[in-house]
């Protein structure tokens, strides 16, 4: 099963400026659209996404029809970048007619395809992109992950409330171009004060840099004991490794952006202490996250992160709005009844402005006994 898995991936890479459909024979079909990095830079997680949209599609229509109709998928990759968003959403609309797209991508984008989605009113149901400006004023634009400032208060709630850390300082991308590391920076910093009326150490840098000296100079002469560094891959790795180079023994907090195994590619030997909001976990008990996870790692050979768990989650999402919407070509109405639903990444509710109510992990890293790095969870935040 791993190498047919394999040889799937292989497909696609050899396929990137084809759009692919994958999907039973039937006479009657839903078509949902999926845009994921399969290439570029982003391409290490949109091949995680594959094995639980595949592992979803598999049991959904195993079941049978879904208000008479057999499930399509159409996958497009988008190459990691803004205008392949663009190119794949054209298609996805003007040529697949698809019901609705799951895009699992960062928020840059999703800010990508949001217009086009509300000018053709195509749902987008976002399984990764937590910039809040992702679904604002969109009325298409839905998400299954949380948003920025929703995984900004759980780990300000977490930094004063367990940890006792009341120095904090914020490394803060000042790119106003960017949107994730900056506006979840900021989102921190907002809820830190408000709640605990801390002031924090912000200090700022620019991305696209990879010297991150000066700044960790500032923070190992300061006070602060913990220091709020969101970001993704590769930047979050570099940047622990350069602290702890530069002599910088404090605690790092991170973002879900952090959530992949590749940090450890990049971290350097000594990561340690960190802790990380995250949106998914094998070791949470939650209902039918074992079976989820021996699936998984039988198709791949791995067990499942974040990137797989959340497009499993969303794919079945989809099924369900599509069941309790008022018509097959409704399924919007049908999101915002999603309540409570019980997901292997913790319950989830949508609201009425698309975003989702949902259970945040707290990870930290460790070393294992075999000198590899893993992540392990310490606690579940539940969305009540």
């Amino acid at each position: 099963m791993r190498i047919i898995f394999a040889l799937m991936v292989s497909v696609f890479l050899l396929s990137l400026n084809a759009c692919i459909s994958f999907s039973d024979p039937a006479t009657q079909e839903t078509k949902i659209g999926v845009l994921l990095p399969l290439s570029g830079k982003r391409a290490f997680s949109g091949k995680k996404t594959l094995s639980g949209i595949f592992l979803a599609h598999d049991q959904i229509n195993k079941k049978g029809l879904v208000r008479g109709k057999m499930i399509k998928l159409v996958i497009i990759d988008n190459k990691s970048s803004a205008k392949g968003s663009r190119l794949a959403m054209k298609r996805f609309i003007d040529k697949e007619k698809v019901t609705l797209v799951i895009a699992a991508c960062s928020t840059a984008n999703a800010l990508a395809i949001k217009a086009t989605a509300a000018k053709a009113k195509v749902p987008v149901l976002l399984t990764i992109s937590t910039g809040n400006i992702a679904t604002e004023r969109n009325p298409y634009m839905f998400r299954c992950c949380f948003n920025d400032d929703y995984q900004a208060k759980a780990m300000a709630v977490f930094a004063y409330k367990d940890k006792m850390y009341t120095d904090i300082g914020i490394l803060l991308d000042l790119n106003e171009q960017v949107t994730y590391r900056r506006d979840l920076g900021r989102a921190f910093a907002a809820a830190f004060k408000k709640s605990f009326g801390r002031t924090v150490k912000e200090i700022g840098y620019r991305s696209g840099t990879h010297n991150f000296a000066p700044q960790m100079k500032k923070f190992k002469q300061s006070k602060t004991v913990a220091i709020f560094a969101p970001g993704d891959i590769p930047d979050a790795g570099i940047i622990l490794k350069q602290a702890r180079k530069n002599g910088v023994r404090k605690v790092f907090l991170g973002s879900d952006g952090w959530d992949h195994s590749e940090l450890f590619d990049y971290c350097g030997p000594r990561p340690a202490p960190c802790f990380l909001t995250s949106m998914f976990s094998p070791e949470s008990g939650l209902p039918g996250v074992k079976d989820f996870a021996r699936s998984i790692k039988a198709r791949t050979g791995a067990m499942p992160g974040t990137d797989t768990a959340q497009a499993y989650d969303a794919l079945n999402i989809t099924i369900k709005a599509l069941k309790l919407s008022k018509s097959q070509t409704d399924i919007r109405s049908g999101l915002y009844q999603i309540k409570n639903y019980s997901g292997v990444t913790g319950t989830i509710s949508i609201n009425a402005g698309g975003n989702a109510a949902k259970t945040i992990f707290i990870k930290k890293i460790i070393k294992k006994a075999n000198n590899k790095f893993a992540f392990k969870l310490i606690k579940t935040i539940s969305p009540k």
